[in-house]
């Protein structure tokens, strides 16, 4: 694993003294610097008595530490024996570019309110992470679980350290969140829980909506197929697609791809969610396919780069899934589970007549279940 940049290390004040002895390098989850931005419009989450931007050191796809930019939340309510309790949320599709961040804006309009209010108001510290690339070096390779995941858990070691720097203590214990590309960044945090952050004890994790085995489907894509337009589709698509090449750039992405599909996969690098959904307005995913998914080294390469382990999970794991959803196909998040719990996992799994966004209703009962997990000194 290598540290990318001066910058950095200046970023965190290592000076090399010649003929001495060269200091330590810094560790994933070290924090960079912070920003209180509580007072800052549409930063505040109900129930959260101080918000601090904070930027700390994460892997991108090549293992390299780099700057991952995120946020923490710090609940008004006093903390339970022990610290409060931490939650690793991790957002959902946003985009690709540096200005496709979430996290420093979850208070706008009261969109969190009661999404994550009520995790603040019982006593949960919040750190939501971006992903590495999203407003930082490089580009995000989207959907590179492993790289995601390991965002997620160093921004739990980053958390604690800027909990005790407000004054604050933050429990080890933790259990982690998200829907969609969310859902499946919380998969691979939990499945690389143990190995990777030792230190901390995860105690759970919250799943909703998760690609999973989208290679699956990938494999049907052709030249005209599918016809239907669908703008959420080309956007999610195009996501993909970038992401793969990010995260597999060895791989002839482009060699798959019409001049249309090529620009708009382009186009992903930069624009985020709304954007590509206006820009690419009328078109239809055949229409940016060259030659067949299925030939070629596409698809096991998808495959490796977006696929999640159904096995080492070390806690209790609950995921919710609408059985409409049109984008994470029920059916797959059946089946992944049904391999999950065949590799030993404990899956708590609960379908709703619901698309893609389960609503609030869900956070409720993840929080439900959630502190009914064996959480220390409970």
């Amino acid at each position: 694993m290598a540290l990318v940049g001066a910058s950095v290390l200046a970023g965190v004040g290592l000076v090399v003294v010649p003929g001495a002895s060269a200091a330590p390098q810094p560790e994933a989850g070290t924090v960079l610097r912070t920003t209180d931005i509580t007072d800052r419009p549409d930063s505040k989450v109900a129930g959260a008595g101080r918000v601090i931007a904070m930027t700390y050191l994460s892997e991108n796809p090549d293992g390299d530490l780099i700057p991952v930019r995120g946020t923490v939340l710090i609940p008004s309510k006093a903390p339970r024996p022990g610290g409060w309790r931490l939650m690793g949320y991790a957002h959902g599709t946003a985009g690709l570019g540096d200005q496709c961040t979430v996290t420093d804006r979850m208070g706008h309009e009261g969109r969190y309110d009661d999404w994550l209010g009520p995790w603040l108001k019982d006593g949960y510290v919040i750190t939501a992470t971006e992903y590495a690339g999203i407003g930082g070096p490089g580009v995000h390779a989207y959907l590179d679980g492993e790289v995601a995941g390991k965002n997620v858990l160093d921004s739990v070691r980053a958390a604690r350290t800027v909990v005790a720097q407000q004054g604050g203590t933050a429990s080890p214990a933790y259990i982690t969140s998200g829907a969609s590309q969310g859902g499946h960044a919380s998969l691979w945090s939990a499945s690389l829980a143990d190995d990777y952050a030792p230190e901390l004890r995860n105690v759970g994790g919250v799943v909703n909506s998760p690609p999973v085995n989208i290679a699956d489907y990938f494999q049907l894509l052709r030249p005209g197929v599918p016809p239907v337009a669908v703008p959420d589709y080309v956007t999610y698509f195009s996501y993909v697609m970038a992401g793969l090449k990010v995260a597999r750039p060895e791989l002839d992405v482009d060699s798959y791809l019409t001049p249309l599909g090529r620009k708009v996969v382009e186009d992903a690098k930069t624009f985020c969610y709304p954007n590509q959904g206006r820009a690419t307005r009328g078109m239809n995913v055949g229409q940016l396919i060259a030659r067949p998914f299925d030939q070629g080294p596409l698809i096991p390469a998808l495959r490796e780069a977006t696929g999640v382990p159904t096995s080492g999970f070390g806690a209790p794991m609950l995921v919710q899934q609408g059985t409409l959803d049109p984008v994470s196909f029920a059916p797959l998040t059946t089946q992944f589970v049904n391999e999950m719990r065949t590799d030993g996992a404990d899956v708590d799994f609960r379908e709703a007549q619901a698309g893609h966004g389960l609503g609030a209703w869900a956070e409720t009962e993840a929080l439900q279940w959630s502190n009914a997990q064996q959480w220390p000194g409970r």
